[in-house]
């Protein structure tokens, strides 16, 4: 096993709960088309968020495309890419709005740039594991990143006074990268030696007596995998899990022999809530015990009260 470096620490980041609902602020006001509104909240994040700048420069990009001004879109899209900034080329197939840039030589330069960029950051990107809370705690919560999402962002919505006094944490990078500063679980082959490998380190730097498997989305379906099959799992818990072939978790539910208890957290109004709903049933009729939490008004987002909801799930697991 090679030797992979550990973060430890860090500087000030933005609340990603924070950011989260502001998105969805954000997204509001684009269907709307109440574009300068828009503007204005793009402005705000922008100072308030420098890490996020590759995703609100794509968005910002977008925006203007709305308006019709595509030289300007190119403007920020470069502006990004020269702060170090920049997302995977694909986004930009996904997006129609985009397609009126694709005669233009600026944006076609562009991408170029972005795709180079991209393949010099899969060539270097590694598995990293993120250590936060109390070295010597008891419980450990060993937590994978949502899709285009990193270890140190996601670190945030589990944090607080009390939750980084209580216990011992260990953020799972991805070597996936998909943008400048994110990364995604996609490839599963690759993602579970990343997973073996930095949940092996979490383990030998911290003597746990209980080890809870969380992650969000992406990571959530992955921390359920995790959990059912992991022989030192106490406990998972997973938020807005997005789970995609529910014949893989029935499988898995069927051989599980381990004694952990399940938590899951997730939106009424998630368009990955019917599967997950499928999973609830399937954990009821083989009688492994959960909690599910189930909220009203909540779509494929964070709760903005994680950390309470962290806290009173780790009580359930461990009770």
């Amino acid at each position: 096993m090679l030797n992979r470096p550990i973060i430890k620490g860090g500087y000030p980041l933005p609340t990603y709960t924070h950011f989260s609902s502001k998105q969805q602020e954000l997204i509001t006001l684009f269907n709307n088309q109440a574009y300068n509104e828009c503007h204005k909240l793009l402005h705000e994040m922008e100072d308030e968020y420098p890490l996020m700048l590759d995703k609100l420069a794509f968005w910002k990009a977008s925006l203007q495309l709305a308006e019709g001004k595509k030289k300007e879109a190119v403007k920020t899209l470069q502006l990004a890419f020269d702060k170090g900034y920049w997302v995977s080329p694909e986004m930009f197939y996904m997006d129609d709005e985009f397609k009126a840039l694709e005669q233009m030589p600026d944006f076609k330069e562009l991408i170029r740039q972005f795709d180079e960029a991209l393949t010099r950051k899969k060539a270097s990107s590694r598995a990293l594991l993120l250590e936060k809370g109390h070295p010597r705690a008891k419980t450990g919560i060993y937590a994978l990143h949502m899709r285009y999402s990193n270890a140190e962002i996601f670190s945030e919505i589990f944090l607080d006074t009390e939750t980084e006094n209580q216990y011992a944490f260990g953020f799972a990078q991805s070597s996936q990268a998909m943008s400048s500063h994110a990364y995604v679980w996609d490839d599963e082959t690759q993602a579970k030696a990343d997973i073996e490998e930095t949940l092996s380190l979490f383990q030998k730097n911290h003597p746990i007596d209980d080890l809870i498997i969380s992650g969000g989305s992406q990571g959530g379906k992955l921390a359920i995998e995790l959990g059912l099959t992991h022989p030192s799992a106490r406990g998972i818990i997973a938020v807005i899990p997005y789970i995609k072939d529910i014949s893989k978790m029935e499988k898995l539910v069927k051989e599980y022999k381990n004694e952990a208890k399940g938590v899951i957290i997730a939106g009424e109004q998630d368009a990955a809530y019917m599967q997950t709903l499928k999973l609830v049933q399937l954990l009821e009729h083989h009688h492994i015990p959960h909690k599910f939490i189930s909220i009203k008004e909540m779509g494929h987002t964070i709760p903005a009260n994680f950390t309470q909801r962290l806290k009173e799930a780790v009580d359930y697991i461990l009770d």
